[in-house]
């Protein structure tokens, strides 16, 4: 994806926003992603507790890309259509999981445009959405979150390049794990035009427009 931002400020609330312009801030995806920060050192505490944050508004329903499908396809433990988005509540115990995975995934895959529109589960370096397909499969495989309270989620950086994060919807808010930050954070601290987020329980794999 070039990195020039897109006329069309696609985080902004435009009702009238065309499957087309949507399909391709999808597309950009695959062209570049942000790239992650250093190494992180291993956790030897508790992290603090997660400031509180404050759910995102969602419009309606738009095509998912073409990328996920497969991705599904090949993971069909990942397909969200089963569930209906249900917020978490968030304990000591479920905020540290979310640190741990967090950091951890961050620390051992290494950053790498893969080329091509491919979704997949990191095994040692990937891109923006691999690392956090990456954190779905760890949270939902080895730590037993409910499929639920996660999803995918499709953003823009402020110079137009596209990125993919994680979204936890906790009672708390939503929070996002992200490969450009150490920590979990509150999705409103992220200075991103946020695009889209699969949408658990919604027919076709359609995903939902955000509006922040």
């Amino acid at each position: 994806m070039s990195p020039k931002p897109s006329p069309l400020g696609l985080c902004k609330p435009y009702p009238g926003l065309s499957r087309r312009s949507l399909l391709g801030a999808f597309a950009g995806l695959a062209a570049g992603c942000a790239l992650p920060s250093a190494a992180l050192a291993n956790r030897t505490s508790l992290p603090p507790p997660l400031p509180l944050s404050s759910d995102m508004q969602a419009a309606g329903f738009r095509a998912a890309p073409a990328a996920w499908f497969e991705l599904i396809r090949q993971h069909p433990d990942l397909d969200p259509a089963a569930h209906t988005l249900s917020p978490i509540t968030l304990t000591r115990e479920r905020e540290s999981e979310l640190a741990q995975v967090q950091e951890r995934i961050n620390r051992l895959i290494r950053f790498r445009p893969d080329g091509s529109d491919r979704w997949q589960i990191a095994v040692s370096e990937g891109d923006c959405e691999d690392f956090a397909i990456s954190k779905l499969a760890a949270l939902c495989n080895d730590h037993g979150w409910p499929r639920s309270a996660l999803t995918l989620a499709a953003c823009r950086l402020q110079n137009g390049q596209g990125h993919a994060v994680l979204l936890v919807h906790s009672d708390k808010g939503v929070y996002a794990l992200d490969n450009r930050r150490r920590r979990v954070e509150p999705w409103q601290r992220l200075a991103y035009r946020w695009v889209a987020r699969e949408e658990p329980g919604a027919p076709f794999g359609l995903w939902r427009k955000l509006i922040a």
